[in-house]
């Protein structure tokens, strides 16, 4: 399995082609104070699957402070079907988050794990608005 996209986003979505579309990737968050609030932003990830990897997997997003402590935990099945044709499979992931609240400036991170194994790490820091 190989990642091939882990990002934070304003806006992602499949076309009826299954073209992954994203919008406004970011790393940082600025906010005029503390606990900031972010009214919605997307966790986009994509996978390149060798066809022997057909099967069930367990995908998890973590979000850990600078400390490491978990903050926030998502999971999801999703089953891989076998290719006939020997290609990789590709999947898309988009979680949407709403009104997710940070309770300090500082360093967080996203992290993604298939099959417990982490595959990505997402950073995110929450600024105080320059001023």
């Amino acid at each position: 399995m190989k990642t091939r996209i882990a990002v934070l986003a304003d806006y992602a979505g499949l076309s009826i082609e299954h073209k992954l579309n994203i919008l406004g990737i970011f790393t940082t968050l600025s906010a005029p104070r503390i606990p900031a609030v972010h009214a919605q932003m997307k966790v986009v990830t994509q996978f390149a699957f060798d066809p022997s990897e057909a099967g069930l997997h367990a995908l998890r997003i973590l979000l850990v402070d600078a400390d490491g402590q978990e903050l926030l935990s998502l999971s999801a099945e999703f089953l891989l079907q076998p290719t006939q044709d020997g290609r990789s499979v590709v999947v898309n992931q988009i979680f949407d988050l709403t009104n997710l609240s940070f309770r300090a400036f500082g360093d967080y991170e996203f992290r993604v794990l298939v099959d417990d194994e982490t595959v990505a790490e997402i950073p995110l820091t929450v600024a105080p608005v320059a001023g």
